[in-house]
């Protein structure tokens, strides 16, 4: 089993959800529980393993570079005293000419990939929990190889907060593992689940062999934004994909109301802790 040690983040989109909270500054710099978004990614990545993280960039964008070229993250990470044991991490920053879609995005970053499996973490997606998200679905990832998601159940609650995009289908294996036989696509409408039922939802965790590449080359529009997810179904329809159900409490802090959520359970977690201390 080849060891996961590459992934890609990709930082590049305008951020239009966001736009009332961002005030135009990077989405990716809006803090949770004290740190930027992208602070999150990043250390997940570090926490799981990973080797290099290429993060895709636009012109727009230098709070956020700024930030990573600086190393301010990892200062933050020893001000929090989660630095030590951990392995060193390459950031790699990819530029993105224009803000062409996350397919776009995530093709720059193809020679850093190469020919090996990498993981695909999309910034906007934090889960509090004992183990990373990333941690979670490499150890699938060990046992079952393939192409992996990360899922988590929704109630009617949750649903609230996070977009219409990616429900799954598939067929439970065993507890916590999922067969994926399908997703769905970018939807207008909201993320609605009725109380009393849940609805399964991959979110922006995934382990990708380099296959993906020629998967987005085959989805790659004529004349509309390149996005990622066709290829993403595709490869669940083609190839088959497992999915891990995550323990943990996710948010979709892409979304104003699952951002404020995260903001909110971080702000309780950091009060638990000093109270603790």
């Amino acid at each position: 089993m080849t060891k996961i040690t590459k992934g890609v983040i990709p930082a590049a989109g305008l951020g239009t959800r966001m736009a009332s909270l961002t005030k135009g500054q990077p989405k990716e710099m809006l803090p949770v529980g004290g740190k930027p978004m992208i602070f999150h990614a990043v250390v997940e990545a570090a926490l799981s393993g990973l080797e290099e993280i290429g993060v895709v960039i636009s012109e727009g964008k230098e709070a956020l570079r700024r930030y990573l070229e600086s190393g301010e993250w990892e200062h933050d990470l020893q001000r929090e005293g989660q630095g030590g044991g951990l392995g060193p991490l390459r950031v790699t920053l990819v530029n993105q000419p224009a803000p062409l879609g996350s397919g776009d995005a995530v093709y720059r970053a193809k020679e850093l990939v190469g020919d090996e499996p990498f993981a695909l973490m999309m910034p906007d997606f934090i889960l509090f929990g004992a183990q990373p998200a990333l941690t979670q679905v490499i150890s699938a990832y060990e046992r079952f190889g393939g192409d992996i998601v990360g899922v988590l159940p929704l109630g009617s609650e949750e649903a609230r907060g996070f977009g219409n995009v990616g429900i799954i289908e598939g067929t439970e294996l065993e507890g916590g593992i999922v067969r994926v036989r399908r997703t769905s696509g970018k939807r207008e409408s909201p993320l609605m689940v009725r109380d009393g039922e849940t609805t399964m939802k991959g979110v922006g965790r995934w382990i990708l062999g380099p296959h993906f590449f020629s998967y987005l080359e085959r989805a790659k529009p004529q004349d509309t934004e390149w996005d990622d997810t066709p290829a993403l179904q595709m490869i669940c329809e083609e190839r088959g994909v497992i999915g891990k159900v995550l323990e943990g409490k996710g948010f979709d802090v892409g979304n104003p109301v699952g951002y404020q959520g995260a903001h909110e359970f971080a702000g309780r977690e950091l009060d638990r802790t000093s109270k603790r201390c």
